[in-house]
C-alpha cells in the first residue's frame, strides 16, 4: 500500500480534528458554565483571588469559543489546556488540596493528546504541567491552603462538588472519545467497502463475506446473482457519462429495493453488479432476480428528473444470471458458472433472467 504524502496526512489530521472538536464542544460549554458558576460563588463568599482567577478563566473560554468558530483548533486546545492547568494550580494553592480542584486537569488530557499531535513540544510541556499539578500538589498538600477563610463544611462541599463535576466531565469526555473513534472507524469502513457512486458494497466486502460464510456453507444454501446492464456503452456514447452514472445509480437503487436484508449487493465492476444471497435456494434467488429486473425496467431509465435534460426516459434493461453454489464448489467456481450463464443470456437476446439447472 502506498504511504500517505505529507499533504494527505495534513488533510486527514485536519478533517479528524474538525470532527473531534465537534464531538467535545459540549464538554467545553460545560466547563465554561462551571467557571461562570464559580465566578458568582467566589464573589458571594468574598474570595477575591479566586474571583479574579475565574474572571480570567471566563474570558479565556470566550476566546477559546472564538478560535473554535474560526477552526483554529490548536490554539483553542492550548488556551483550554493552559486555563485548566493554571486554574487548578491557583485553586489548589489558595484553597488547599482538599478542595479537589486538581481533578479537573485529568479532563484536559484527551484534548492535549489530540490537539498537539504535530506540536510535540507543546504537548510535552502541557503534560509536564499536568503532572506538576497532581504530583507536586500532593507532595506539598500540607503547605497549601489558608489563602481564604473558608469553613471546613464549605471546603468539604467544594471537595465533593469538584470531585463530582470532574468525574462527570472525564466520563463524558471518555464516552465522546470512544464515540468519535467508532465514527471514524465506520467512516473508514464505508470508504473502503462501499462504492462511492452507487453506495453498494465493493468486491472486497463480498470476498470478506464469502470467507465468513466458509464454515457455514454446509449448513445452508448460498446463491449468487450477477447482473449486467444491457448496451450500457451505447448509453454512455449517446448521452454522456453523466447520464450513464445516473443510470448506474438507478440500477443500484432498483437492486437495493428488491433484495432482502440478508442479501449483500455490490457493484462488481463497470456496469456489472453481484448479489450474494446466503440461506437462499435457487427458486428463491430466481424470485429476487425477477423483482430486480422488473424494477430496472420500470425505474432505471427515469433520468429526466435528475436534471439531465433528456426528452424522454431511457429504455434500460439488464441481463441477470442466478446459480446456487454446489457442495464442494468454491465461490470462484460458482462465479465462473454464473458469468458463463450471463454470457449465454446476452447471446439469447438480453433483458432476461437465466437460472442454472
Amino acid at each position: 500500500m502506498t504511504s500517505l504524502s505529507d499533504d494527505d496526512r495534513a488533510q486527514v489530521l485536519y478533517e479528524a480534528t474538525v470532527q473531534y472538536w465537534q464531538h467535545i464542544l459540549t464538554i467545553v460549554r460545560f466547563a465554561f458554565s462551571i467557571h461562570v458558576v464559580l465566578l458568582v460563588l467566589f464573589l458571594f463568599i468574598q474570595v477575591p483571588v479566586m474571583f479574579l482567577g475565574n474572571a480570567v478563566s471566563v474570558l479565556v473560554y470566550v476566546w477559546c469559543f472564538r478560535e473554535i468558530k474560526r477552526k483554529r483548533f490548536q490554539l483553542a486546545g492550548l488556551l483550554m489546556g493552559i486555563e485548566i492547568v493554571g486554574h487548578a494550580m491557583l485553586a489548589t494553592w489558595v484553597l488547599g488540596w482538599e478542595s479537589n480542584f486538581f481533578l479537573f486537569v485529568f479532563c484536559v488530557v484527551p484534548v492535549v493528546a489530540f490537539s498537539f499531535q504535530r506540536a510535540r513540544a507543546r504537548r510535552v510541556c502541557l503534560n509536564l504541567a499536568i503532572m506538576l499539578v497532581v504530583v507536586g500538589g500532593f507532595a506539598g498538600r500540607r503547605h497549601m491552603g489558608g489563602g481564604a477563610q473558608i469553613s471546613p463544611q464549605l471546603m468539604d462541599t467544594f471537595g465533593v462538588l469538584n470531585a463530582l463535576a470532574a468525574t462527570a466531565l472525564l466520563l463524558r469526555s471518555a464516552a465522546l472519545s470512544v464515540s468519535f473513534s467508532l465514527q471514524m472507524q465506520m467512516s473508514l469502513f464505508q470508504t473502503a467497502h462501499c462504492d462511492s457512486l452507487t453506495n453498494l458494497y465493493t468486491r472486497r466486502r463480498i470476498m470478506q463475506r464469502v470467507r465468513q460464510l466458509g464454515a457455514q456453507r454446509h449448513q445452508q444454501e448460498v446463491s449468487v446473482l450477477m447482473l449486467d446492464i444491457d448496451h450500457f456503452k451505447l448509453i454512455n456514447d449517446a448521452h454522456g457519462h453523466d447520464v450513464g452514472d445516473v443510470v448506474l445509480q438507478r440500477v443500484a437503487q432498483a437492486i437495493t429495493a428488491s433484495v432482502r436484508t440478508t442479501d449483500m449487493a455490490a457493484r462488481w465492476g463497470g456496469e456489472e453488479f453481484l448479489v450474494l444471497m446466503p440461506g437462499t435456494s435457487t427458486a428463491d434467488a430466481q424470485g429476487v432476480a425477477e423483482r430486480v429486473l422488473a424494477c430496472i425496467r420500470a425505474d432505471a431509465g427515469e433520468v429526466t428528473e435528475m436534471g439531465e435534460g433528456l426528452a424522454q426516459p431511457l429504455q434500460v434493461t439488464a441481463t441477470l444470471a442466478v446459480a446456487t453454489m454446489q457442495p464442494g464448489e468454491t465461490f470462484r467456481e460458482a462465479l465462473s458458472r454464473v458469468d458463463h450463464l450471463l454470457y449465454e443470456g446476452k447471446r439469447a437476446g438480453r433483458d432476461r433472467v437465466m437460472v442454472a439447472a
